[in-house]
């Protein structure tokens, strides 16, 4: 009887899909529940990293500011994941990697313990999480236009303005408008870096165009160089000096009061030009050439202090010293006082400006307007405030002496 049974049983196939079915069904819940610890261990893992490197960044920053940079870490890291963290490590210099030792680095380093949903049953403890980040300054890309103003706009570029610059752009400021595009216009620049914010649309700036928001000021290149207006000859060597139209002259350095004006054709000696009060005008149809020359814009006080009014027409073919021909004003084209103008310098429409050097106005304004077509191979571009609001092209394409100025953008990045 029971042999019967077992003969019968062994050819009865009806369990079988049941059988196998049932291993299938556990392959397949083991595999989905593995699927979905991996999913959150990648999660949870990306999610620290991203807090520790806020942390890091954060860090970076107060050191930057030579502020206390641990608990900064401790409160992004914090901010940023919800969970408890062990810190391992919070450490300037970094202990570990390509940054040991570099004292503008911080390290931070942090675990946490995952439990998982699935693994989690068959395990005894649960997993390890554990990131690290190193976040340090660095340079990002030269800029030969350089505002300084620490409020406000600093660089604006409106209307119909086309501004074709083969470098970079950088403001100081921290203002939500640092850079202010507006309009019509089009910059052409890269990057574009600020402490505040960059307003603009895409029309205004090429696709190319590398962003830099809020990030670190470009420390003034030339601060540590102590220009000052001379003091000699302390006497006027003309006062309201002007080249008539129609007439060619050749002039000397020294200190012209109450400005200097040309109407015609001015051939300028080499030296240091010091317009004391009013303005250096050059008008309409008016030319201007000179070798090793530089104008020191200064006066009594802000209200003073001399400016530039370039007219459209005028044609200028200026260079700055080397340093063999000055030690002291190598490489400077203009320079105003720092005490600052109240009055803009304005290069109007239609102006030929071929000029090689640096027009430096720590506290000065420099607009350019209208179809100014001014196009310079070499001119590095610092002032308090910049304002373009007409077709403009420089370059900074420079001879070593002003090339080696130091005019990069710092940005605290994510490294390691």
């Amino acid at each position: 009887m029971f042999a019967a049974l077992a003969r019968k049983l062994k050819r009865d196939r009806r369990g079988n899909v049941l059988i196998i079915s049932a291993i299938g069904a556990a392959s397949l819940v083991g595999a989905a529940g593995l699927g979905v610890d991996t999913t959150q261990w990648f999660l949870a893992k990306r999610q620290l990293q991203q807090a520790t490197d806020s942390g890091a960044l954060a860090a970076a920053m107060n050191l930057y500011r030579d502020s206390a940079f641990y608990d900064a870490a401790v409160g992004e890291i914090d901010r940023n994941f919800a969970d408890t963290v062990t810190i391992e490590r919070i450490v300037n210099p970094p202990q570990q990697g390509d940054y040991t030792g570099d004292n503008g680095a911080i390290e931070v380093v942090a675990t946490v313990n995952r439990r998982l949903p699935f693994s989690g049953i068959f395990l005894s403890s649960s997993p390890l999480i554990r990131t690290r980040s190193v976040a340090t300054i660095v340079g990002d890309g030269e800029h030969c236009v350089i505002s300084l103003a620490e409020d406000g706009t600093g660089i604006e570029v409106q209307g119909n303005a086309d501004v074709l610059l083969g470098c970079g752009v950088a403001a100081n400021s921290p203002a939500g408008l640092s850079v202010d595009l507006s309009g019509t216009s089009y910059l052409s620049a890269s990057p574009i870096s600020s402490v505040g914010g960059i307003d603009y649309a895409s029309s205004n700036i090429p696709s190319s165009s590398t962003l830099q928001p809020y990030g670190l000021p470009v420390e003034d290149p030339l601060a540590d160089r102590g220009l000052e207006a001379p003091s000699s000859p302390a006497g006027c060597t003309y006062n309201n000096f002007a080249v008539n139209s129609g007439t060619t002259r050749t002039i000397n350095p020294g200190r012209y009061c109450n400005g200097l004006t040309i109407r015609g054709t001015a051939i300028m000696n080499p030296g240091v030009y010091i317009i004391d009060g009013g303005s250096l005008t050059v008008n309409a149809q008016a030319s201007v050439t000179g070798e090793g020359v530089t104008f020191v814009l200064t006066g009594n006080n802000t209200s003073t202090v001399a400016d530039i009014r370039i007219n459209g027409g005028a044609e200028l073919d200026l260079r700055a010293p080397t340093p063999t021909e000055d030690a002291t004003w190598y490489g400077i084209l203009f320079y105003q006082d720092e005490m600052g103008s109240s009055q803009e310098s304005v290069i109007n429409g239609g102006s030929d400006m071929n000029f090689e050097g640096i027009v430096y106005m720590p506290n000065g304004t420099v607009r350019f307007n209208g179809n100014a077509g001014q196009h310079a191979e070499c001119l590095l571009l610092i002032a308090n405030r910049v304002n373009f609001s007409g077709e403009s092209s420089l370059d900074n394409d420079c001879p070593s002496h002003i090339d080696d100025v130091d005019t990069t953008a710092r940005i605290i990045r994510i490294v390691e």
